[in-house]
């Protein structure tokens, strides 16, 4: 009976995690195509994404106040309500710009089902089960940012752009019944009152760096471009300082004294970097690099995400018997011999080798994710365990952000610099745009290692952790 509450509890969040983080990426592969249906430019149609995850930056933080003072399960089944009623009104919308308004509006309440899932799962979990716990939100999450490309691709093939949305309904509605008749009661209560000041510092500055960052390419690296960057590192630097020793804040920054969870909120953003270079770069790369079909594109994506559903409960296996060090180190190899090809790669690089090379990223993503989601977790005492997964999926999300609009911007202003935009090209404009993001994801990657090794556990370590 234990097992199968286990199992269900594993289930409901697994599948909350899934929808919030599906829709993050849900656009990524039909760009192209909304881009001419709206007769819209890449910088504004990627706004159906970037939109998305600053929203849901913007509201993160806010995830842990409010599942300690209304409760979480009560949070979590108004959040998939939420999301339910916008993916109908977002598949009414006639112009990018009321999509756009309804993609923002989904990630203010969709945002908050992964980092309440997260918090859920480990407040429900003994320690002996947290690993599993980790495995299951890590395969949810990285099933929610891989398939949408998959399902994307194969939507657009038979359906047009407002089934993206629509296909949301039957799944959002199982997960609220799921939610409904079995979650556990709400037993942790607060009295605290919302943290506005810190909500608009959080808020502000996410709002100001991601505009910044995705006027890229039509401020160029103006003084505009250092004042907007400026402000917004502002604000979130006065929130840091106005939340310095305090434990009434909106993300409780105490959690940052765990010299383990700060080591793997890096490694894991990392990791975050490297997952939405695929979600968002390798779509544009697929089909306007190298002429390959949103169907083909799906189908050249299924392989990475079923190899990211095989990999986590593999490296659950191995995670105990390697240690969260040598894991880590393993996982980020993996993980930069997976994207060697994209680094050289031109229109003409075979596609057997861009499935190959996605594949072999997805094992190491999913060994990193692993590690560096149980280190954040099991390194916070249970009590900050909401705020702890608040500031992770914040610190994420404005990455992602950041990403794509960077990303998005470099395209941009590639494909303009273009003296002749023959096919071949805007092909080469969008090639040497992804050879640039991925030579610097791997830099990052790079500068985790040395990471690892001095803050991770040992399989010795975990061994004592564990007697």
């Amino acid at each position: 009976m234990k097992q199968q509450r286990t199992f269900l509890l594993l289930l409901t969040l697994g599948l909350g995690t899934v929808i919030g983080t599906l829709n993050i990426t849900m656009f990524n592969v039909a760009l192209p195509s909304m881009m001419t249906y709206f007769d819209a430019p890449l910088a504004t149609v990627q706004w159906l994404t970037s939109g998305y995850m600053l929203a849901a930056g913007m509201i993160i933080p806010a995830a842990g106040f409010f599942g300690d003072r209304f409760g979480y399960k009560r949070i979590f089944c108004l959040a998939l309500c939420c999301v339910l009623v916008f993916s109908i009104v977002g598949a009414l919308a006639w112009c990018i710009e009321l999509l756009i308004v309804v993609r923002f509006f989904m990630g203010l309440t969709g945002g908050l089902l992964s980092p309440l899932s997260l918090a859920m799962l480990y407040q429900s979990l003994p320690v002996s089960q947290q690993a599993k716990a980790a495995s299951t939100w890590g395969i949810a999450n990285m099933v929610g940012g891989m398939m949408p490309s998959v399902l994307s691709g194969i939507i657009l093939s038979v359906a047009d752009w407002r089934f993206l949305l629509l296909f949301n309904l039957p799944f959002v509605i199982l997960a609220i019944f799921l939610t409904l008749h079995l979650l556990p009661k709400d037993t942790l209560r607060s009295t605290a009152r919302l943290d506005f000041t810190g909500l608009a510092l959080t808020s502000m500055g996410s709002l100001i760096l991601l505009f910044s960052f995705s006027n890229l390419s039509s401020w160029g690296f103006s003084l505009k471009l250092l004042l907007g960057v400026s402000l917004g590192l502002a604000c979130l630097a006065a929130y840091i300082i106005r939340s310095h020793n305090r434990s009434d804040t909106l993300l409780n920054l105490s959690v940052l004294k765990f010299r383990r969870y700060v080591a793997a909120l890096i490694a894991g953003g990392m990791n975050s970097i490297a997952l939405y270079m695929i979600t968002f770069l390798m779509p544009l790369f697929l089909q306007s690099g190298l002429g390959v079909s949103p169907l083909a594109t799906g189908m050249i994506m299924l392989p990475t995400s079923l190899i990211a559903i095989i990999i986590m409960p593999v490296a659950t296996a191995f995670y105990p018997k390697l240690g969260e060090k040598a894991l880590m180190v393993l996982g980020i190899i993996i993980l930069l011999i997976g994207s060697a090809p994209f680094l050289t790669a031109v229109p003409t690089t075979p596609i057997l080798l861009i499935i190959l090379a996605m594949c072999v990223r997805s094992c190491g993503m999913g060994a990193i994710n692993l590690v560096s989601t149980n280190a954040q977790m099991s390194s916070v005492p249970p009590e900050l365990s909401g705020h702890a997964s608040s500031l992770t999926n914040w610190f994420h999300q404005m990455l992602n952000a950041l990403i794509v609009g960077i990303a998005g911007n470099i395209a941009d202003l590639r494909i303009a610099a273009v003296p002749d935009p023959t096919p071949e090209n805007l092909a080469l404009a969008y090639t040497s745009t992804t050879n640039l993001m991925m030579t610097v994801s791997c830099l990052l990657l790079l500068a985790v290692i040395p990471i690892s090794l001095k803050f991770f556990r040992s399989k010795a370590d975990m061994r004592k952790t564990v007697s």
